[in-house]
């Protein structure tokens, strides 16, 4: 589902439920409330608001930076992989060419395959696995002359290809995490029970009551939604995209023009 229409559905309903629920506690309460009820209560209401906003925005921030770093971490790997294709450059021209094809078959395969598997499943995929292993193992094949003319390029280059590897694991970790089922009971829970409580407050007026408690029941959705759109950061309407990836191959094209 799309973000916006998410949204939309889910304030909507919010909305609604929470107008049809404050109508029916005023009916309820009409002949309970007495004089000092609102004294009582509202002391006891933003107490209990007080302690869901900081645990709400912590929640909240929580996810958005686990999001921000998974976004980050994409960057560095494809950054990481242009930079071992410039550096490619300086090696033997037999190992030179070879590297860049297995760099181009991986970067590929993470567009191609692996985006796709990650966003289902949060797995990973053996074809990106399999070039990414290939690319160590081309150093280990190569003759003991060429090693040594290229040791400092070689190091430099396995140095490069050790940070795409941890960075791909990152990547593989951060897409099959998500948050804790007793977080989501929590918060939602939480939320009912604040909105919940804004019902018990008793005004002259309808109209105005149903808008306050709308208008923080919405809040509380939206905050909601958005940390469970961001909760996990390759799947959903505000998916990460493999666009520093196809950056890269933009980039291995401009390499190969130069003479």
């Amino acid at each position: 589902m799309d973000l916006v229409p998410l949204l939309l559905f889910s304030l909507a309903g919010t909305v609604i439920v929470t107008g049809v629920a404050v109508a029916f506690a005023r009916r309820a309460m009409r002949t309970q409330v007495a004089e000092g009820h609102n004294d009582v209560l509202v002391p006891i209401f933003l107490t209990t608001g007080t302690i869901y906003a900081v645990f709400l925005a912590f929640l909240v921030v929580a996810v958005w930076e686990s999001y921000d770093a998974a976004h980050a971490n994409v960057a560095e790997e494809a950054s990481s992989l242009a930079t071992l294709y410039r550096e490619s450059a300086g090696m033997d021209a037999g190992a030179s060419s070879a590297l860049r094809s297995l760099i181009k078959e991986y970067t590929e395969a993470v567009i191609q395959d692996e985006w796709r598997v990650q966003a289902a499943t949060g797995g990973a995929s053996p074809k990106a696995r399999e070039a990414g292993l290939n690319m160590f193992r081309l150093f280990r094949q190569l003759p003991p002359a060429v090693r040594q003319g290229d040791a400092a390029v070689d190091e430099a280059a396995l140095t490069l290809m050790t940070r795409v590897q941890d960075d791909r694991n990152k990547r593989t970790l951060e897409a099959g995490e998500s948050m804790a089922p007793i977080m989501w009971v929590v918060s939602i829970g939480s939320g009912m029970l604040i909105v919940g409580m804004t019902c018990l407050l008793y005004m002259e007026r309808l109209w105005p009551h149903i808008l306050m408690s709308s208008l923080m029941a919405g809040m509380i959705c939206t905050l909601l939604c958005m940390t469970f759109v961001l909760a996990r950061p390759f799947h959903g309407p505000l998916a990460l995209q493999p666009d520093a990836f196809e950056h890269s191959l933009g980039v291995y094209a401009a390499v190969d023009k130069t003479p």
